[in-house]
């Protein structure tokens, strides 16, 4: 009997621990796939992402959002056999994230997402240039004319146009794009503004692109007009003694020659041009006036009891040059157009703006001079020089002493709050010490400065005077003992014998910075420089002339715009064939 009850136990005992077993059998599981981040990248508005495989999975599913939780419904996806694939047809300039996960269709499981450790931006959109610089004489006080390169690879169905400073666009469509040019109208008086080509059909992000920069014409309400043959010297130093004006503005004539000296003569001493409130020396865009200086200056002289009350120095749309004829050359270091007077303890001094803008300058020596404070600060809040053209600083043999562009000498002086050098050229000044002349160790700083230097050309400066190569492109920073921020980004450096800067202990940030393989100096520059493989006369269109248009259409400088934005034009052969191809 207890056999008969054993036997059907045991075998009860053997199913119930055979079904045990099945329900411990674990379902089919996929290994997460692993992204390989040398094989992920972008081009253009193109990102090609790769991953390590696995032998169960049958596919792949991947996706690419803006959101790095991956929430937001736009996200863009794909599911592929291999482990590669590539989204196309993506936003311009815009940061990506990605996941992707392993499928398995005929077992209906699918892995864990694995996302990539970082984010993944497409490029900006490369255009070759087919919108035309603004020419002067194309621009009045409420309108400008747009003119561009027809093309059918680069179709041009509107324009945008939005003030410096602001975001909000005006949108302009065009009914005959065929044409190559329009008239904005509506503008405002003496404004910057930008404008740009658009494509409605291009890419997303990309529907911009070529942009210009432009200010129409219009002068303050309180301009005085200066007819061609007026003694402007006169007018100014009767100005400076009338009580009546807290302020000069001239309005100086397109085209005209003005000779700071005595009567107009040309060729005479400028002499001593007192300042004692602000002035400004304007012109409307077009054919720019020329201002004339021999052996002296604009010269301000801070002095116990008798401060000046100066607000501004402004030049805009005029050039500035020294007088030099045959019989009487240049006075070198005697000629400058600024000059801020030796003061004491004391007659601590300020200016709030020292703008050049939209000027060729000439001189030999500084085009602001601030000269030893003693125990005093002389303190200029804001220092603009934009698009502007400079050369011949130091280069006279009858320069006996070295100065820089914006030189300040010895303790005292502070020329360092904010100040900004932009879109600019700077050529054959061999013997200065660079844009930024001599700032000491006593130089005060002020808190939160700003020294930028941006889009800027240099060629042919600094010498290798007695061997020492002491010259510099932008400065020589080393013997400052209080911390300066120093910005020099997107700017191309040409034939030189010397160096770029020295930095000493300022807070550097550079990026974006190319050379030519004719400057000398690049692995002890003072600063990172990307070499272009190139030399000047491959780059540039004609050195000899001091003509820095960029001819090659596929360099970096060109596609990108670095250096001065003068040198980056429609190029009407590249066009040619790229309308052909």
């Amino acid at each position: 009997m207890k056999t008969r009850y054993i036997v059907p136990l045991l075998l009860f005992c053997l199913f119930a621990c055979m079904a045990c077993e099945d329900d411990k059998t674990e379902m089919p599981r996929l290994f997460r796939p692993s992204f390989i981040a040398s094989s992920c990248f972008a081009e253009d508005n193109t990102i090609t992402l790769a991953w390590r495989t696995s032998g169960e999975a049958t596919s792949y599913t991947v996706e690419l959002s803006q959101d790095a939780t991956f929430q937001s419904e736009k996200l863009e996806t794909q599911t592929v056999e291999h482990g590669k694939c590539t989204f196309t047809n993506l936003r311009y300039e815009t940061k990506f994230y990605a996941r992707v996960r392993a499928n398995n269709e005929s077992l209906a499981i699918t892995s864990n997402w694995t996302e990539m450790g970082s984010s993944i931006s497409t490029l900006s959109r490369t255009i070759p240039k087919i919108l035309y610089a603004v020419e002067g004489s194309r621009i009045s006080e409420t309108s400008v004319e747009i003119k561009w390169v027809v093309s059918e690879k680069n179709p041009v169905d509107g324009l945008a146009i939005w003030e410096e400073g602001t975001t909000e666009e005006r949108q302009i469509s065009l009914e005959n794009a065929s044409a190559g040019q329009y008239t904005i109208t509506g503008l405002t008086p003496r404004t910057t503004y930008y404008v740009a080509l658009t494509n409605s059909a291009a890419p997303e992000g990309a529907e911009k692109y070529n942009q210009q920069r432009f200010t129409t014409a219009g002068m303050p309400a309180d301009a005085v007009v200066v007819e061609d043959g007026v003694d402007l010297m006169g007018k100014i130093k009767a100005g400076m003694t009338d009580a009546s004006k807290q302020a000069l503005v001239f309005q100086l004539k397109n085209g005209v020659d003005y000779y700071l000296t005595e009567g107009g003569e040309v060729a005479a001493k400028t002499g001593d041009i007192k300042l004692t409130k602000s002035i400004a020396l304007l012109a409307n865009p077009g054919e720019r006036p020329t201002l004339y200086i021999r052996e002296g200056c604009f010269n301000v002289k801070p002095e116990s009891g008798n401060m000046p009350d100066i607000e501004y120095f402004v030049v805009d749309n005029v050039n500035v040059k020294e007088t030099w004829t045959e019989s009487k050359p240049s006075k070198g270091s005697k000629t400058r157009l600024l000059n801020i007077g030796k003061h004491d303890a004391g007659t601590d001094f300020t200016i709030d703006r020292f703008e050049i803008t939209n000027s060729d300058i000439v001189l030999p020596s500084a085009v602001l001079m601030m000269s030893d404070a003693s125990e005093g600060v002389t303190t200029i809040n804001h220092i603009r020089i934009d698009n502007c053209l400079v050369s011949g600083i130091n280069d006279t043999k009858n320069v006996t002493k070295q100065f820089g562009f914006i030189h300040a000498i010895n303790k005292g002086s502070n020329v360092w709050n904010d100040v900004s050098v932009t879109n600019s050229t700077f050529y054959e000044f061999y013997i200065s010490p660079g844009v930024f002349g001599a700032p000491t160790a006593n130089v005060p700083i002020a808190a939160g400065n700003k020294v930028v230097i941006s889009n800027c050309t240099f060629y042919n400066w600094g010498s290798n005077k007695d061997g020492k190569n002491t010259y510099r492109a932008v400065g020589n920073f080393s013997k400052l003992t209080a911390p300066l921020n120093l910005s020099v980004n997107n700017c191309v450096f040409g034939s030189s014998e010397s160096k770029v800067l020295d930095a000493g202990g300022i807070n550097l940030d550079s990026k974006g910075n190319y050379c030519t393989s004719d400057f000398e100096k690049m692995s002890d520059a003072g600063l990172t420089l990307i070499s272009l493989d190139t030399d000047d006369a491959s780059l540039f269109r004609n050195i000899e002339e001091n003509d820095f248009t960029v001819i090659d259409a596929e360099s970096v400088i060109y596609k990108s715009e670095y250096g001065d934005p003068r040198w980056i034009t429609v190029l009407d052969l590249l066009f040619a064939n790229l309308i052909k191809s």
